[in-house]
């Protein structure tokens, strides 16, 4: 068995709760948190981003992050690269660590592409011919030549991330902290990179990648890391991980404790519930998504704005906003019953969503209930259960777009091949209980 890379032992990472920094900016509070100068005591009496988390990663070995917004993935990324400090535990590095997480972050923006690549192989134990040697091999790989020898600050976005990504493949570095930025940024070179991964773990590289896109993790990694709300919920084999973490299930929020400091609303009941009214166990594709939600309010709200919407993994895809269609209550006051019900939305197999809820008043701009996510759910059902029976089709399904329409397919030779929502199996097995969070 290889030599550990990267250990991470018993990590913890809580937000300031007091105002005392946040007039700072959020360069100089990075800066004061790496340095360790950050003493208030709000700092460590925040909200936990990340809870107590042991993990280790072996030279030659890759291990991929997964779970939901928010739940500490890149938090977790940039304490192992070194670029936010850890209110407990420690980070041990073998062999140098480089990282991917946000491109803009580790160049001297005055110098050229060429000028900072060789200051971080350097930086690496890298001689500085073996630096200018590896910037030129890097250059080529991620098609930035042209731009090699004019100033950082220039660089568009997708081009810096394009840098970003060769320094952590090709320079000295032993340890890789990857976020898939190229997901959204440079789909097309991102499978290139991808391809690459084989290569750097062949040279001892190890990777801690974190991704949005559980198809590609299934593809890319025999090591999954389910992280949710800050904790490592499951670490093993990439494929039960995901068995685990895509299982069909209902979340519902906690509620506001009806001890909070006084507010205009809040919310005093959540309900997700099936076509029968019923509360929900769990949504195939093609299933109405019913949102039930009770709100208690300390005083009258003449016409109130409501908006509910459906997120997945990359932002919201559905929504019903009074904005839009005018349909408000003349007023809501004491306990407020509302529902929502989204009809023929047709949301993929196997995917994660969040059902986020907010209140305004009349004036459109007041808050009478922040915005914020009442529960979250994953979708049952299969390929082979909305009628896609190709040999890839279970795996491609996983990371492909949050939802499904008609669609055909016209050919030379007279050859057409449709789907619509009625290729779908008529009836599910019924699997998982709700979950309630009740802390």
């Amino acid at each position: 068995m290889s030599e550990p890379a990267l250990v991470l032992n018993g990590i913890s990472k809580r937000l300031p709760s007091g105002p005392s920094r946040r007039r700072l900016s959020s360069t100089v509070r990075r800066f004061a948190d790496v340095a360790g100068l950050s003493s208030d005591a709000a700092s460590n009496t925040g909200r936990t981003i990340v809870d107590n988390v042991h993990l280790t990663v072996r030279s030659g070995e890759i291990a991929v992050l997964v779970g939901p917004p928010g739940c500490g993935k890149t938090s977790l990324l940039r304490i192992a690269a070194g670029v936010l400090r850890p209110t407990a535990g420690g980070v041990r590095v073998a062999g140098g660590c480089d990282s991917l997480i946000d491109p803009r972050y580790g160049w001297h923006s005055t110098l050229t592409g060429r000028e900072n690549l060789v200051l971080r192989g350097v930086s690496t134990g890298l001689s500085v011919s073996e630096s200018r040697l590896r910037a030129e091999r890097l250059a080529d790989f991620v098609e930035i030549s042209d731009w090699l020898d004019r100033p950082v600050q220039d660089y568009p976005d997708a081009t810096l991330t394009r840098l970003a990504f060769g320094a952590l493949a090709f320079l000295g570095a032993r340890v890789l902290v990857w976020d898939d930025v190229l997901e959204k940024r440079d789909p097309l070179f991102r499978q290139k990179c991808l391809a690459l991964i084989p290569t750097l773990l062949r040279e001892g590289k190890a990777v801690l990648m974190a991704t949005h896109d559980v198809g590609k993790a299934k593809e890319i990694s025999p090591r999954a890391i389910w992280m949710e709300e800050g904790r490592v919920r499951a670490d093993g084999a990439t494929h039960s991980v995901l068995e685990r973490y895509l299982e069909p299930r209902v979340t519902v929020a906690a509620l506001d404790p009806s001890w909070a400091p006084a507010a205009v609303s809040r919310l005093a009941s959540i309900e997700l519930l099936d076509k029968e009214g019923r509360t929900a166990t769990c949504y195939f594709p093609g299933d109405p998504i019913r949102v039930a939600i009770e709100l208690e309010l300390t005083q009258r709200v003449d016409l109130p704005y409501f908006l509910v919407s459906i997120a997945g993994a990359f932002g919201p895809i559905v929504a019903a906003s009074m904005f839009h269609d005018g349909c408000r209550p003349p007023f809501i006051d004491g306990r407020y019953r509302i529902e929502c019900t989204f009809e023929k939305i047709v949301l993929a197999p196997k995917q994660r969503f969040t059902v986020r809820f907010a209140v305004y008043a009349a004036d459109g701009v007041t808050v009478v209930h922040p915005k914020q996510v009442i529960a979250s759910f994953v979708t049952g059902g299969s390929a082979a259960s909305c009628g896609f029976f190709h040999t890839l089709a279970e795996g491609r399904i996983l990371g492909g777009p949050p939802m499904l329409t008609d669609y055909n397919w016209t050919m030379p030779g007279g050859i057409e091949r449709a789907w619509t929502p009625k290729t779908m199996a008529c009836e599910h097995a019924t699997p998982t209980a709700v979950e309630e969070n009740t802390r």
